[in-house]
């Protein structure tokens, strides 16, 4: 039996073959999305996200993500994925002037995904349609 050697070709292939995959997921992570955004809609009033001061969200699990640098993504009221960021400054004016109040040192922002895999954004989607949809049918109990 011969043995397969690759050639250029089929190298080509291989790399046309995963573009094409990539784009499928990311066509299927825009369709999830708009059902996100159609389900945060529902979801009104918006639960506070557990923990933070100022924001409004719903935690989305990270199950079957394999970027392991993301960090704690949340769909916000608008049904937008979103990463979240909690911070204290503890150098800025409130520092300075001896405020002892950490709400006023704390710092929480919304960060766009960027430079996630099509997979991934398709998976957080998921379960952000996932963790909405659980509210929404415990609200209707």
């Amino acid at each position: 039996m011969a043995e397969f050697v690759p050639d250029e070709q089929s190298a080509l292939r291989a790399e046309l073959r995963l573009r094409l995959a990539d784009e499928a997921f990311a066509a299927a992570a825009e369709r999830v999305e708009a059902l996100l955004r159609e389900a945060a809609l529902e979801l009104r009033p918006f639960p506070p996200f557990p923990g933070a001061f100022f924001t409004i969200g719903v935690e989305v699990e990270p199950d079957g993500v394999q970027d392991r640098q993301i960090g704690c993504v949340i769909v916000t009221e608008e049904g937008d994925l979103r990463e979240l960021q909690i911070s204290f400054d503890d150098e800025g004016p409130s520092a300075l002037f001896g405020a002892s109040d950490p709400v006023s040192m704390r710092d929480e922002t919304l960060l766009e995904l960027e430079n996630i895999s099509p997979q991934d954004r398709l998976t957080l989607a998921r379960n952000g349609l996932q963790a909405v949809s659980r509210l929404l049918r415990a609200r209707a109990d």
